[in-house]
């Protein structure tokens, strides 16, 4: 801060919070008037955080992957995978500042992983994934700029065309598959069959989810609870395995 004599008086040229921080310059008729607002500007700064310049966000990418976790990310079926498949992106990345992590950076990360035989549509997995940590950042109040990911198109994937079992091929594979030396393989595929379940939702049934000529799905992608109905021989062989 500074008071200089002026041709037109007292002249306050001060920049209160430092360097890079706004600066006031104004004329006093008298000395006393100048100090007094040079004393002012100071308790200003000192009173209201707003008139300090802000300070630089310093955190590292993966750490906002870990306030995304410890906040959010814990709560989901998925959490501790996606939390692993996001700091190895971020590794991949460079760990840069996130502050500096710009959508440039990922197009450039991008286009390396498609070059090394991932599909669009996996890749549009991850860009979901890493800008979906800012997203729900921002909604916690532990991220105030804008989502780097935000404007960055996905890319548009041509969807294929479903296949399905005929009925031969599905008599064809159940009787290959008990020769199976997995003991459990043929049934759980009975009840993918049976039920359109995934393969780990079969795989993980309980006898308690078996009940009333319904199986009970419980761990499902949507987190709803489901239930399907099955054939009587269906529901015995999974009571008596």
């Amino acid at each position: 801060m500074a008071i200089k004599k002026s041709s037109s008086g007292w002249l306050v040229d001060s920049q209160p919070s430092g360097r890079g921080g706004k600066r006031f310059r104004k004329t006093f008729k008298t000395q006393a008037e100048a100090k007094a607002h040079e004393a002012w500007l100071k308790s200003q700064v000192t009173q209201d955080a707003d008139w300090a310049p802000k300070k630089k966000d310093l955190r590292k990418l993966s750490a906002l992957i870990g306030l995304w976790f410890d906040y959010h990310g814990t709560g989901l079926s998925s959490g501790v995978d996606t939390k692993q498949r996001l700091l190895s992106m971020a590794n991949a990345i460079g760990d840069p500042i996130a502050s500096n992590f710009s959508a440039s950076m990922f197009a450039e990360y991008r286009t390396k992983r498609l070059e090394a035989g991932l599909s669009a549509n996996s890749m549009n997995r991850e860009h979901a994934y890493l800008r979906s940590v800012f997203n729900e950042l921002a909604r916690l109040g532990y991220w105030t700029a804008e989502n780097p990911l935000g404007k960055l198109r996905q890319f548009k994937v041509q969807q294929t065309e479903l296949s399905y079992l005929t009925y031969e091929q599905i008599e064809e594979l159940l009787l290959e598959l008990k020769t199976a030396q997995n003991p459990h393989v043929r049934l759980v595929t009975r009840v993918c069959l049976s039920t359109g379940a995934r393969w780990s939702e079969a795989e993980e049934l309980r006898a308690t989810q078996v009940r009333d000529g319904q199986i009970q799905f419980t761990k499902t992608k949507s987190g709803k609870v489901r239930s399907v109905p099955i054939s009587d021989e269906l529901q015995s062989d999974l009571e008596a395995h």
